[in-house]
């Protein structure tokens, strides 16, 4: 017995200098987003973070234990984004844009790099409704959805520090999810042509407004008029054709670093970190 005893007094100390050591570790790593702030460095590196986890196993001396260790780095890694994107983005991004412009895609790539948590609007009234958005259309039209999209858009508008993926691409059909969505936080226009909306959703049987033409030409003309909605709304536009998932969300945190906020946001509280 007084052996365990000795082990677990030696998993305490193990513990006491973990938690001194992760506590200086991000400490530091808020003095480094300050310093690439000021130097308008990229506060985000995939590439640094894997040569991280690549170097963190070179350390490891038991092999036995080396995956292990690489994995326990990973969720430090991911505290550390998470606490740095409490600081710099105190309030929700939402993601709009036309039916295939790459919001759920993005929204979860961009989940992960800012590990910001995520809201689908059309999972949530889905969810809610316990039926699909395509039956919801077929079942009791376009305008009872809008109306469902609205009272959702104004709720999960409240919350921050998240990103909000706002649904198909008509919520900015309506004057006041526009005004809620940027009334808390940053609106990002994910911005594609026809041909690279048609090229992703061609085979996607679930889109209610293309369910009788899907063609380019129909998406098109479902697009042209909503162009100037969603120029009006965005804070950000980013043009999503040709690029990968890491190059669009890099973009998009490197327009929200450089953007100069001219409405009134929630100011910064740390004191939850």
């Amino acid at each position: 017995m007084d052996r365990l005893q000795e082990l677990r007094n030696q998993v305490d100390h193990c513990d006491r200098a973990l938690a001194t050591l992760l506590e200086e570790r991000l400490s530091i790593i808020l003095e480094i987003m300050e310093e690439k702030k000021s130097l308008g460095m990229p506060i985000f590196s995939q590439d640094r973070e894997r040569a991280i986890i690549q170097n963190i196993g070179q350390y490891v001396h038991d092999p036995s234990f080396r995956e292990e260790i690489k994995t326990i780095q990973t969720h430090v890694l991911r505290s550390c984004r998470r606490i740095q994107s409490r600081l710099l983005f105190p309030y929700h991004i939402s993601l709009v844009g036309f039916m295939g412009s790459g919001k759920t895609t993005i929204g979860k790539a961009l989940s992960k790099m800012l590990a910001m948590d995520q809201i689908d609007v059309d999972q949530v009234i889905e969810t809610r409704a316990r039926m699909k958005i395509s039956d919801i259309f077929a079942q009791y039209g376009e305008p009872y959805f809008r109306e469902l999209e609205s009272k959702t858009v104004e709720e999960l508008s409240q919350h921050q520090n998240v990103i909000i993926l706002c649904g198909g691409g008509g919520v900015v059909l309506n004057k006041a999810n526009v005004d809620n969505l940027r009334s808390n936080g940053i609106v990002v226009w994910l911005k594609a042509s026809p041909e690279q909306i048609y090229s992703r959703i061609a085979t996607d049987d679930t889109r209610p407004l293309l369910k009788d033409n899907m063609s380019v030409d129909k998406i098109g003309t479902l697009l042209d008029p909503r162009l100037s909605l969603y120029e009006s709304a965005a804070d950000i536009a980013i043009i999503t054709d040709n690029k990968t998932e890491e190059e669009i969300c890099m973009e998009i945190v490197d327009r929200l670093m450089q953007l100069e906020i001219d409405r009134p946001l929630p100011l910064r509280d740390v004191s939850s970190l």
